[in-house]
């Protein structure tokens, strides 16, 4: 080999460690470092050899880091690996889907020849049989006397390809410092030499050559594959922006504007920018879609399945516990520990099908896994905690003769108190029209599948883009008015005879969402809209499968709301800011807080970052700032709206009556029986005054 490979190597191994930066030998020996890569497996032996003798060290095992793509052969997917492929330099990446119990194996032996001749023979980390003397090389005898040999750490791991529909694996093969740099669900990147890995033989028996990849680094991806950072344009209404990217999930369905801004809300409420190491309540959110045969519950798993970096598809109907968690395998004298579905979706979302058909049994291992987002392992002399930090998207139908959503979905309490949203797609709706005409438009254009965008709506490439980069975004402390809604939400929702079901998991899902809201919007914190529009997706929610329960607060609305947010089912979504103005007026006037509009926001000391706080109990910081004129505590909750003659077009002024009655009286006029929902406020009222929320 070259003297100034040779140096430059020498020289990144003198502080101690077995990394070799291949950058660094391309500046020093540019030539002499494509030889080496071109016939790598060769050289290797060699170079190690040298080392070992110049070093007066034991043979080490180097590792080789930030090889540029020239000088490997890059595996898209793991199906792509053949027998002409061995001995070449390879790398690719893929989920850890089981992995071994740490074994020695011997690296090198010594024999001595009668002639007293030694001779130092490897053994490759491939084989499975002892290395053999051979014959000498002086005296050409074959009685050789065994001396020992080295040994060295050993393990295997399996690796799967992370595409929705590839199940091809890998077998790969870890040594020295790569054992244990990894744990099952773990996405890593592989770089090393493909080996034939021949078996013992046994008479009568098909030799089969089995391929594994000898390992010479490994490094861990903590979050998917990273793509180009993507924001959308500004524009001068940012709710027909949201509209276009919610109905460019599965834009094929229509009239479903609820369920994909749910999806869409799910695939943004992680926080990739919170330390792993300090997370105090999870940040993933789980979505669970109830309904009637053909209402497009699969078709939306699909969608994000599509949308999501990393997402693992399964369904209920043929998956076991230990498909959803974890299972020991045999192997030999120890065991091996292989990760379901929910640890492989580490980092991204777990989409399961046919809910509704996973056994009671299987159903109590989703606790932990949805709440503490890890998975604890005792069995068979393994002890250890797996990471399943992602989201669930569950998809089921009805239970028949359902009243409530726990007959509907037949779902235990403690597992439907860790659902953010539960969404009933029912298959009579009041939009069957638009259905009709969407589907003959569709048919209509033999050119135009099922998958393609209309004008009007986001790539689905940009869209991917800009999920990664809204998630890698770090939002600031929330704004004071968007804080107190949602705890007066969570209060109002406490009241109800409904209200041991709203625990503080609901308090913490509001929040989760806000933030996730607050990332579609682009917002850098969660500002009052947001609050307002996840009360409004949560009231549409809760609407949907217990519409009868006094937990529907927006039952009715004036005669000049639109009509989409009149119906309050899934196409319920504020598709502008005229739409926006009258939900808002609607929440705050249901809420109690008509003035906190013109409140002033003030600093809540991060109340809304990460997961919320269980015990719901108001810091001092969450007190209003006194504005101008009347205490807000002196005001009526039900004082007529002050006119406001500069912005025209809001829910308070007279220019545009979508929410207050077509007259000229005050809402304290308007009557009850015309507007049931006032009379609930009045009721609420005389129970509690808005000051007692302290």
């Amino acid at each position: 080999m070259a003297n100034g490979f040779m140096r430059a190597v020498l020289e990144q191994l003198q502080n101690g460690n077995l990394i070799v930066d291949v950058s660094q030998l391309l500046e020093a020996a540019p030539e002499a470092t494509v030889n080496f890569f071109q016939d790598f497996d060769a050289n290797i032996s060699r170079l190690e050899s040298i080392l070992a003798q110049q070093l007066g060290r034991s043979r080490p095992r180097l590792r080789f880091r930030h090889i540029p793509s020239f000088l490997l052969h890059a595996v898209h997917h793991m199906k792509e690996l053949r027998h002409d492929l061995v001995g070449c330099f390879l790398t690719f990446s893929g989920l850890v889907a089981s992995m071994s119990s740490v074994k020695v194996a011997e690296f090198t032996r010594s024999f001595e020849c009668s002639c007293g001749a030694r001779k130092v023979v490897e053994a490759p980390v491939a084989e499975v049989r002892p290395p053999e003397a051979g014959c000498c090389g002086g005296c050409g005898g074959d009685s050789f006397k065994d001396l020992g040999g080295a040994m060295i750490d050993y393990q295997e791991i399996r690796l799967q390809d992370t595409g929705l529909q590839n199940c091809s694996h890998a077998q790969v093969v870890l040594c020295g410092e790569l054992v244990s740099s990894c744990v099952p669900g773990d996405l890593v990147v592989v770089c090393g030499v493909l080996r034939a890995r021949w078996p013992n033989w046994a008479p009568k028996k098909r030799l089969m050559v089995q391929l594994i990849l000898d390992a010479r680094d490994l490094h861990q991806l903590h979050e998917a594959p990273r793509r180009s950072l993507v924001a959308m344009p500004p524009a001068a209404d940012p709710w027909q922006q949201r509209r276009q990217m919610v109905t460019s999930v599965a834009a094929h369905l229509h009239g479903l504007e609820v369920p994909k801004l749910a999806v869409l809300l799910v695939l943004l409420a992680d926080d990739l920018t919170a330390p792993r190491q300090e997370e105090s309540s999870r940040q993933h959110s789980h979505l669970l879609l109830l309904g009637d045969p053909g209402t497009g519950k699969s078709q939306l798993l699909q969608a994000a399945g599509q949308l999501a970096p990393h997402c693992v598809m399964t369904s209920a109907s043929g998956t076991t516990r230990s498909g959803l968690t974890f299972s020991c395998v045999r192997d030999g004298a120890g065991w091996n520990l292989e990760v379901g579905a929910l640890s492989m979706a580490d980092g991204g979302v777990c989409c399961i099908d046919e809910f509704r058909h996973l056994p009671k049994e299987e159903k109590t291992a989703l606790y932990e896994a949805m709440e503490q987002q890890s998975i604890s392992v005792a069995k068979s002399g393994v002890a250890c905690q797996l990471r399943a930090r992602c989201s669930i998207i569950a998809a089921q139908s009805f239970v028949p003769n359902g009243q409530s959503l726990k007959e509907l979905s037949g779902l235990a309490d403690p597992l439907l108190s860790r659902f953010d949203l539960a969404l009933a797609l029912r298959s009579q709706g009041g939009n069957d029209e638009d259905v009709i005409a969407s589907i003959l438009n569709q048919c209509a254009n033999s050119t135009n599948d099922f998958g393609c965008q209309s004008p009007g709506q986001v790539e689905l490439d940009q869209l991917k883009g800009f999920i990664v980069a809204a998630k890698q975004s770090t939002l600031a402390e929330s704004a004071y008015d968007a804080s107190l809604l949602l705890e007066a939400y969570y209060r109002k929702l406490r009241r109800g005879s409904l209200g041991a079901v709203f625990s503080p998991r609901v308090l913490e899902s509001l929040i989760r969402l806000s933030r996730a809201h607050a990332r579609l919007m682009q917002h850098g914190s969660v500002q009052l809209e947001d609050a307002i529009a996840v009360i409004f997706l949560h009231q549409v929610a809760w609407k949907s499968h217990s519409p009868e329960t006094e937990q529907v607060l927006l039952s009715h609305f004036g005669p000049g709301c639109p009509e989409q947010i009149q119906r309050l089912d899934m196409s319920s979504d504020i598709t502008c800011r005229k739409d926006y103005e009258v939900v808002e007026g609607a929440v705050l006037w249901c809420l109690g807080f008509q003035d906190l509009k013109s409140e002033e926001p003030k600093d809540t000391g991060g109340r809304l970052k990460g997961g919320g706080d269980r015990g719901s109990t108001r810091a001092k910081s969450m007190c209003p700032k006194e504005p101008s004129g009347p205490s807000w505590q002196e005001r009526s909750l039900f004082s007529p709206p002050e006119r406001c003659a500069t912005d025209q077009g809001s829910w308070s002024d007279g220019g545009d009556d979508h929410f207050l009655p077509q007259d000229d009286h005050p809402w304290v006029e308007c009557d009850e029986d015309e507007h049931p929902w006032l009379r609930s406020i009045r009721l609420a009222a005389k129970r509690s005054h808005l000051i007692a929320f302290g």
